[in-house]
């Protein structure tokens, strides 16, 4: 008995020593076992406490698959791919709101008159270009050695703001973004002929501060003529000298709205598409053998513009002061 009561003794002190499953009795199989968390990105307790559970539905135009990425990953990837992580916190977080708002606008407009084309997807991406968001192992090959820096600043900005909405009327707007203004937002109407209460111009200090806030985009006679040859209505003909006509017409933000080029006229939108130009806002003149265009900003100049809102955001300006100041009269709503 006292042997018996020894062995016993000794049993007990071994399972205190050594746990469970170190004795084999783990209650799973090691192929179920989930790999460990990266410690390079932000703890995936905060995203638990930050995703809803509701997800974005992508249709990839390259190969017309549909996928699914959780709200928290598309909106950190959209950050990541709209602006650049080394703008101020602040300006991180108002592209952040503005970009859930976007897409989420467009989500809901999809979702309730489906498209065949998307194929039960909200909206359509590609990854060739500019993809509407970067996955994490996209954002780590652009980013490199800068990678936990960089995920980390976006995502603790993310985490501050998820699940804000920009409303007018009590519905999400259409938050659209752009690089670097012409030094004043422009009406939507201008470009897509339909005006916004929100969407009306605005003064966007410091955009002309931007290193390349001006470009310049030379074609001789030849590169141009091709370049509009698709167009309906164009044909090169008489001396390169007298194609423009003096006739440049732009809108108060100074969006090109006219402008005749051998007979046919343009607006500053065709010619930005067909000559690959930075934005719509521009002069032009021939010398030298050559047709220069002088571009002003970068992007559609609707909305916010981003490099305006690092700016305000350097100057003090929190993101719901800045989203209210490129906006007209919205309001930022919690919905999570």
């Amino acid at each position: 008995m006292k042997r018996y009561l020894v062995w016993a003794g000794v049993v007990y002190l071994l399972l205190l020593l050594f746990p469970l499953p170190l004795l084999g009795k783990t209650g799973q199989k090691d192929k179920d076992k989930k790999p460990p968390k990266e410690s390079s990105a932000i703890e995936s307790e905060d995203e638990k406490k930050v995703d809803s559970g509701d997800i974005f539905r992508l249709l990839n135009e390259e190969t017309g698959e549909v996928y699914e990425v959780s709200e928290w990953d598309f909106v950190v990837g959209a950050v990541g791919a709209e602006m650049y992580p080394t703008y101020h916190s602040e300006a991180l977080k108002a592209q952040a709101v503005a970009s859930y708002t976007y897409y989420s606008a467009l989500r809901k407009r999809n979702r309730a008159n489906p498209s065949e084309n998307l194929k039960g997807a909200d909206f359509a991406d590609k990854q060739a270009g500019f993809p509407v968001f970067y996955t994490k192992e996209q954002l780590m090959g652009r980013w490199k050695d800068s990678f936990d820096t960089y995920y980390n600043k976006i995502s603790e900005a993310v985490k501050e703001v998820f699940g804000k909405l920009i409303t007018y009327n009590d519905e999400p707007i259409t938050a659209v973004y752009h690089a670097i203004s012409a030094g004043t937002t422009e009406d939507a109407a201008v470009l897509w002929g339909t005006s916004y209460p929100y969407l009306q111009p605005v003064v966007s200090p410091g955009d002309k501060l931007a290193p390349d806030y001006q470009t310049e985009a030379s074609f001789t006679p030849e590169e141009l003529a091709a370049k509009l040859r698709g167009i309906e209505g164009f044909e090169a003909s008489g001396e390169p000298d007298k194609w423009l006509k003096d006739d440049l017409q732009t809108s108060s933000s100074g969006t090109v709205t006219h402008l005749t080029i051998c007979n046919k006229a343009f607006t500053g939108i065709q010619l930005r598409e067909a000559l690959g130009l930075r934005s719509a806002c521009f002069s032009v003149k021939y010398a030298d053998g050559k047709f220069v265009f002088t571009v002003s900003g970068y992007g559609h100049n609707v909305g916010m513009s981003q490099y305006g809102a690092d700016y305000l955001a350097r100057q003090g300006l929190t993101y719901d002061e800045i989203l209210r100041y490129y906006y007209t009269d919205v309001e930022i709503k919690e919905i999570k």
